[in-house]
């Protein structure tokens, strides 16, 4: 009787209460004050400046895509387009001229 009287008193004392892994510090709180730190190191305030640069492909991004700048159009989609229409039509000129050097027409 008093071995389930035992088995009863512990199940209600919960096994990681007086382990020594948790006299010691909780595990969780080395890994915690690691993301603290990596945060800390993080650089505060506004973002520094857009530097002047010559890249076309960075130019057109800034004008037309730049995030927060308030300048969403739908230009890209235009351009898209036009260059689709303009390739078409160099490709198109270019077999027709391959037509006519055999002589045909």
């Amino acid at each position: 009787m008093s071995m389930i009287f035992r088995r009863q008193l512990s199940t209600l004392i919960p096994p990681k209460v007086a382990s020594p892994a948790t006299l010691h510090g909780a595990p969780n709180a080395k890994r915690m004050a690691d993301v603290v730190s990596f945060y800390k190191a993080l650089p505060q305030g506004a973002a520094p400046a857009l530097s002047k640069t010559a890249n076309p492909f960075k130019l057109y991004y800034r004008k037309y895509f730049q995030p927060k700048s308030g300048k969403a159009s739908g230009a890209p989609l235009l351009h898209l387009v036009l260059g689709i229409f303009l390739f078409g039509y160099i490709s198109d000129y270019q077999f027709h001229l391959k037509h006519h050097k055999n002589g045909a027409h």
